[in-house]
């Protein structure tokens, strides 16, 4: 198998085995045996894969300093959706997060890992160069990557245009942009978020509809992209359910 990569914690690991994905290989820590481990090792079992016990120093090396919890799984990657899927598929409203040359990992899975708790329909990954869906990112999703649908694409604005064609009202997060609690969201609708430090590209800011913010209190310049992704995202999903 080719392209394999290295997930590592336990929620991580297990959301790898009890899904679809091709896999290698697991591993364990030797002298573990408390009840995730058992956990882990019971979902390779049903998978038919090996499973071999090794020493912590090689599971730190694989985990390149993410916290690997005792175990890893040498796996292909998710498989993304295409944006044709996306739009076809039959659930016609719904929420959309894309995520547009977002940089750090940790963000990455945190922001997927809320998109699945509070039910966004499909998650965007725009940009042309962008970090794995593996390792940190996995390991922040916590064991989500494959309860929400991914979507790939190299160009943000490129798939707006599509999804304005198929009715979708675009939201973009910026501190200037109306206060949420003043916003009607729609049936159909996309939130942007930008990239940790220079936030929307031009050409992305170009095909927003509306730009929305968190109301915070004065000498607070702005929140981490994770928590703020979160926040909007809870506040739209329960707009959108009214």
């Amino acid at each position: 198998m080719n392209d394999l990569l290295w997930i590592v914690g336990f929620h991580a690991v297990l959301d790898a085995l009890e899904g679809s994905r091709n896999a290698e290989v697991v591993w364990l820590q030797g002298g573990r045996r408390d009840r995730r481990t058992r956990q882990i090792f019971d979902a390779a079992r049903d998978r038919g894969l090996q499973v071999k016990y090794v020493e912590r120093r090689r599971l730190d090396e694989v985990s390149e300093g993410v916290p690997h919890n005792g175990c890893a799984v040498r796996c292909a990657p998710i498989e993304f959706s295409s944006l044709d899927d996306l739009v076809s598929d039959v659930r016609s409203s719904g929420g959309i997060l894309l995520m547009d040359g977002v940089q750090d990992p940790h963000n990455l899975g945190s922001v997927i890992r809320s998109a699945a708790a509070f039910g966004v329909r499909a998650v965007i990954l725009a940009g042309h160069s962008l970090p794995p869906v593996g390792g940190a990112a996995a390991k922040a999703a916590a064991g989500q990557l494959s309860r929400v649908m991914m979507v790939r694409v190299n160009v943000a604005a490129d798939a707006l245009s599509m999804l304005q064609s198929e009715d979708y009202w675009i939201f973009g997060a910026d501190m200037s942009g109306t206060p949420i609690s003043k916003l009607k969201v729609p049936a159909k609708w996309v939130l942007c978020v930008g990239e940790e430090k220079r936030g929307l590209r031009a050409k992305t800011r170009s095909k927003i509809d509306e730009l929305v913010a968190i109301p915070m209190r004065e000498g607070v310049e702005s929140l981490n992209l994770s928590v703020s992704a979160g926040i909007l995202l809870y506040e739209f999903v329960g707009m959108d359910s009214d």
